[in-house]
C-alpha cells in the first residue's frame, strides 16, 4: 500500500533554541529568588514580577520541548514568551530613555516569537 509520507521539518534556528534556553535559565533564576531587574522591581508589585518570571520559565520549558516534540507546543511557547516580553517592555517604557534599550530588545524578541508562531501555524495548515 503506497501512502504519502509527510516529513515535517521545522525551521529551527540556533538563536531560537538559544533564546528558549535563556528563557529557562533567567526565568528559573527569578522564580527561585534572584533579584528582579531594578526597572521591574521599581514599577511592578511582587505578583506582577512573579507572573513575568513564570512566563519566561514556562515559555522556555514548553518551547524547548516543542522544538523536539511538537510544533503546536512550540507555537504555544512562542506566544507565551511574547506575552512575558511584552509585559516587560510595557513596564520599562515608563522609564523613558533609560528603559529604551531594554524595552526595544524585549519588543524585538516578542515580535520574533509572534513571527515564529505564525510560521508554525502556516506550516501546519499546509500539511493538514
Amino acid at each position: 500500500m503506497n501512502r504519502p509520507v509527510f516529513v515535517v521539518a521545522g525551521r529551527h534556528r540556533p538563536h531560537e533554541v538559544l533564546l528558549l534556553a535563556v528563557s529557562v535559565v533567567s526565568g528559573l533564576a527569578y522564580v527561585i529568588g534572584a533579584p528582579a531587574p531594578g526597572s521591574l522591581a521599581a514599577l511592578l508589585p511582587g505578583w506582577a514580577v512573579a507572573v513575568w518570571a513564570w512566563g519566561l520559565l514556562l515559555s522556555g520549558v514548553v518551547g524547548l520541548s516543542g522544538v523536539w516534540r511538537s510544533l503546536e507546543l512550540e507555537a504555544a511557547a512562542m506566544l507565551l514568551g511574547a506575552g512575558a516580553l511584552l509585559w516587560y517592555a510595557v513596564a520599562v517604557a515608563q522609564f523613558g530613555w533609560r528603559g529604551l534599550f531594554g524595552g526595544a530588545v524585549a519588543l524585538a524578541w516578542a515580535s520574533a516569537n509572534v513571527w515564529r508562531a505564525a510560521q508554525i501555524r502556516r506550516d501546519l495548515r499546509g500539511i493538514r
